[in-house]
């Protein structure tokens, strides 16, 4: 294809997800070099990590999104994985155990899966958002947030496509601007601090060296046990991943988090 850079982001949703990638690639890769293809895999993502384990990852992930959808088949036209120098999945942790198969239920697929899929120049790197999608949209301008709404319980992931957009002036992901996603990377900066029980916000060398999408997992492991997620997106943490430093010094801008009352649950 004419030795163009290819970047694929495949995503489960058809709706939000590829919004929110139109709206990133606009704000923060508009002049890049590369372009950037988004694949609905309309599907859940397990079940396309269950297909390349039977393959035992002999075939590649273009191909097997090529394999399962018509629509991607077109999408990818002639593209093979030799094309896309990196691949990016985006979860939603809600949905996972759906579609576990018997047996499955004891072993912690979703750790799996984060260790399968752990380097975007080779079989993709998974981001995992906690419940799911809408946390993007989770947050009040200049706080992280009344701590009650830190944490979704699981018996209410049902309701919280509707509970997150209660806040109009940034439901409309097309709409986000630079200013808003500058509020959404220090949100989530403070809210990681949180999450790592950090007496003040953490650095980047002390994210670079503890947060991965793995590790954020782990320690949900500890809210899950009270049948509950903090709440947190997967996009900024893939930006911040993919720019490193100089863009977490740029973003980075409040001291700390916090309203007066915040405390754990």
């Amino acid at each position: 294809m004419g030795g163009k850079d290819y970047k694929a982001f495949i995503v489960e949703g058809e709706a939000r997800e590829p919004l929110i990638i139109q709206n990133m690639s606009v704000v923060y890769f508009k002049h890049s070099n590369f372009k950037i293809i988004t694949l609905p895999a309309g599907q859940n993502i397990y079940m396309l990590w269950q297909k390349m384990i039977k393959d035992e990852f002999e075939t590649d992930l273009i191909e097997v999104l090529r394999e399962e959808s018509k629509e991607l088949e077109t999408v990818l036209n002639n593209l093979t994985r030799d094309d896309f120098s990196e691949i990016y999945l985006f979860f939603d942790y809600d949905g996972h155990q759906k579609n576990l198969r018997e047996g499955e239920r004891d072993r912690d697929i979703i750790e799996e899966m984060l260790l399968s899929f752990d380097n975007e120049t080779e079989n993709g790197k998974l981001y995992i958002s906690y419940p799911m999608v809408e946390a993007l949209r989770d947050f009040e301008l200049g706080i992280c947030g009344d701590w009650k709404r830190c944490y979704c319980k699981i018996e209410q992931f049902g309701q919280y496509k509707r509970t997150s957009i209660g806040r109009e002036d940034h439901g409309d992901f097309r709409k986000y601007t630079f200013d808003i996603w500058h509020e959404i990377l220090n949100i989530f900066a403070m809210r990681v601090s949180c999450l790592l029980n950090a007496e003040k916000m953490i650095s980047y060398e002390e994210y670079e060296q503890l947060i991965t999408p793995l590790s954020i997992y782990q320690l949900q492991k500890v809210n899950l046990m009270k049948s509950q997620v903090f709440v947190l997106s997967a996009f900024p943490e893939f930006l911040f991943d993919y720019f490193t430093i100089r863009f977490w010094n740029v973003c980075v801008t409040r001291s700390w988090k916090a309203v007066d009352n915040c405390e754990k649950i």
